[in-house]
């Protein structure tokens, strides 16, 4: 007969199966979810990368003849060879061994079980960091910036502030110039304390913060002094930019004069302003006029839905009936914005960085799945914790993970506007 551990082992996998995972995940990565799970036409997959062309501009094989003349010949898009290399999201489950006899009994806690309730905390907070990274950065793992540092810790920079950081994460505090160089005392420790008001942090252990100075990064690692070259997963803050976030897209310099076309469309200003409807439609018709291609998504934090629903909007709101919409512009129950030339879904995420708004070409956009998030089950899912020593603990823990990573093929069909005011921050 299978022992209670065997038992528990088999009881999670049937409780949680692997498609369960991926439905709890999602729940928490609205971006995530809703992105298709392809490559794009054309990729190919070669030892777990992506190859796939990213357009530049689009073939044009038109003309008008008369009666006789040849036909217009067929030309090639202007394109560049991209490549996209999955990366892995990981979590760890870890219950103590009476904890787990609990577990099994009906003295057990809310939710059917602490061990119920474990796993879906930790594919819950799974998702979370999922989702912070594919909106909430720019590629490079970056999580915050400090600002300024003191004996009684980190004060961390806006617009980021502490918006893409969890109390007991492991983080690892480094120079912001090449990510190489570990602050002393500050290098895979876990946030002890994270206040959103002062935007202020400390970490577990016996740290001396001022080894920190500003414009330092904030990482989140598995452990001290971890490589994080080639780590991280794509983050769209530096898929759709211009070479001020992410100098290369895909393996490709966007800054030289014949990739010029693998900028997004990107507007900013000196001074924060407020979003309008001039602004938004500016933007989309540059994208159009850029590309070829039309705005259809826009995705953006809580401060920019109200600023929407302030000053694009605010008294445009109607009913619709039979699914049906005129052509003036304003914004539906769902907040969808219509305007000449565009109609495009607000989509929130609260990952999202103060201060931006992303229009998205979504036909541009893919997610790469090598492996959807399942349990690491070699045999057994019960791991027993290994000690500082190398002993064992009287734990257990068990693995999920998955392989993926997003990406663009037409950077040009998409735009972002910077420098607006946020409420989130009291603009």
């Amino acid at each position: 007969m299978a022992g209670e551990f065997q038992n528990l082992s088999v009881a999670l996998k049937v409780v949680y199966p692997n498609k369960a995972l991926e439905a709890i995940i999602n729940e928490e990565a609205p971006f995530r979810a809703k992105l298709g799970k392809s490559v794009p036409a054309g990729g190919k997959v070669t030892e777990g990368d992506v190859k796939f062309n990213g357009v530049l501009a689009m073939p044009q094989n038109v003309a008008q003849i008369v009666d006789g003349d040849d036909l217009q010949d067929a030309g090639e898009r202007a394109e560049v060879q991209f490549n996209l290399k999955p990366t892995i999201f990981q979590g760890t489950m870890d219950i103590g061994w009476l904890t787990r006899k609990a577990a099994n009994s009906g003295k057990s806690a809310f939710n059917g079980g602490e061990v119920r309730r474990r796993t879906t905390e930790t594919t819950s907070n799974l998702g979370k960091f999922i989702e912070s990274t594919y909106v909430g950065t720019t590629g490079n793992g970056v999580r915050a910036y400090v600002e300024s540092s003191s004996a009684s810790g980190l004060v961390i920079a806006q617009p980021e502030g502490v918006k893409l950081l969890r109390q007991g994460m492991k983080i690892t505090v480094r120079d912001g110039a090449n990510f190489v160089t570990e602050r002393a005392t500050l290098n895979g420790v876990r946030i002890a304390t994270l206040t959103p008001s002062t935007r202020l942090i400390t970490v577990a252990g016996s740290p001396t913060y001022t080894n920190s100075s500003a414009n330092d990064v904030v990482l989140v690692t598995s452990k001290a002094a971890q490589t994080v070259t080639s780590l991280f997963a794509n983050g769209m803050r530096g898929l759709i930019d211009d070479g001020t976030n992410s100098q290369y897209i895909h393996g490709v310099d966007r800054t030289t004069a014949a990739n010029v076309k693998l900028k997004s469309v990107v507007s900013t200003s000196g001074t924060n302003r407020d979003l309008s409807e001039a602004l938004l439609i500016r933007i989309c018709h540059e994208v159009r006029e850029n590309s070829g291609k039309r705005i259809n998504e826009i995705w953006t934090g809580p401060g920019q839905f109200e600023k929407y629903i302030a000053f694009v909007a605010p008294d445009r709101s109607r009913v619709v009936s039979g699914g049906t919409y005129d052509k003036g512009t304003g914004y539906k129950e769902d907040l969808v914005h219509y305007a000449p030339g565009m109609a495009a879904k607000l989509n929130l995420s609260f990952d999202c960085i103060p201060r931006e708004l992303h229009l998205l070409n979504w036909d541009s956009w893919f997610h790469y799945v090598a492996q959807e998030m399942q349990w690491v089950d070699d045999d057994s899912m019960l791991n027993l914790a290994i000690g500082t020593a190398g002993s064992y603990k009287a734990r257990w823990q068990s693995f999920m993970a998955s392989f993926e990573n997003i990406g663009c093929d037409m950077p040009g069909a998409n735009a972002v506007i910077r420098a607006l005011k946020d409420p989130v921050l009291g603009d």
